[in-house]
């Protein structure tokens, strides 16, 4: 009668068996747990390595996102400024009609006031002072009137433009130059500059002046067609930059989609999957201490 022992070769292999059925059970439980199917890059690279990108290109979408919010926000404050400015304008308007010398001081305040328009500040910089938003040691203030009521406005910015990225491609300009916000296309000193404007109106008011008044007025005209040109310049920018972030809000949502079909765990898999081990395991073990308690004694016995 011939006895058969398990080799130690079988008892290595069922081992390992056994090892790669408790590490079928953690990865299960671990899905199960998280919702997420993949526990390392090596359960599935392709599928780890599109994840990865679809997160990079969310990240990016939602850095932009950001930073059109931002370049709102100066337009926004920058399109209410020019508002303010239109308003005074046309109070203006109504004085060159109606005002006479006793006008003056009004006029003096609405000057004033269209100063400190132009030297609006968002988040501590000079939305028309072109690049210059900071100001300077010697000019802190982009717009300054240093002889008030009767001398010319100093404007110390530049025309220079301030662009903000928005997407891979595409830049906004965030800011409109006070020199073309206040003084037109002509420049300052001409029929489309409104501090001009102003002081002609000034002076013809309290001199009695009528061409002086009239040619006020007809400059104020000009200069209401300016300022409405730049407000829908600038109201057009942030419509462009909201249809924008809702672009890419929805390839973002999109992109989590995508994300999550390849990354979500199927649950009646995992499960089925992790029952069927748990019975292997639970076979393996027993098959295990039956081998390790037999000896020779038991078959002689």
């Amino acid at each position: 009668m011939s006895i058969r022992m398990p080799s130690s070769s079988q008892t290595r292999q069922t081992l390992l068996d056994l090892e790669r059925t408790n590490e079928r059970l953690a990865k299960n439980q671990t899905r199960i747990a998280t919702g997420s199917r993949l526990t390392g890059p090596g359960d599935d690279p392709a599928a780890a390595a599109s994840i990865l990108n679809f997160g990079n290109s969310i990240q990016a979408n939602t850095q932009y996102i950001q930073q059109a919010g931002t370049a709102g926000s100066f337009l926004s404050a920058s399109e209410d400024a020019v508002a303010a400015a239109i308003q005074d304008n046309m109070r203006l308007q109504e004085l060159s009609v109606n005002g006479g010398p006793d006008s003056v001081t009004e006029i003096d305040s609405i000057r004033a006031h269209l100063v400190s328009l132009a030297n609006t500040q968002v988040q501590g910089k000079y939305l028309f002072a072109g690049t210059q938003t900071l100001g300077t040691a010697a000019h802190p203030l982009p717009f300054d009137d240093p002889t008030p009521t009767t001398g010319p406005i100093a404007y110390w910015g530049d025309t220079g433009s301030i662009n903000l990225n928005v997407n891979s491609t595409t830049a906004v300009s965030t800011n409109l130059p006070g020199s073309t916000v206040f003084f037109g296309s002509g420049g300052q000193g001409s029929s489309t500059d409104i501090f001009q404007a102003i002081t002609d109106l000034r002076t013809g008011l309290s001199t009695n002046n009528a061409a002086l008044v009239q040619t006020a007025s007809t400059n104020l005209s000009t200069v209401l067609d300016s300022l409405n040109q730049a407000q829908a310049e600038l109201g057009g920018r942030q419509a462009g930059l909201l249809n924008l972030q809702d672009t890419l809000s929805g390839f973002n949502v999109t992109l989590k989609g995508m994300q999550d079909t390849l990354q979500a765990t199927d649950y009646p898999t995992a499960a089925t999957e992790y029952s069927q081990d748990q019975t292997i395991q639970s076979v393996t073990l027993s098959a295990l201490a039956k081998v390790n308690k037999t000896n020779l004694f038991d078959f002689l016995g």
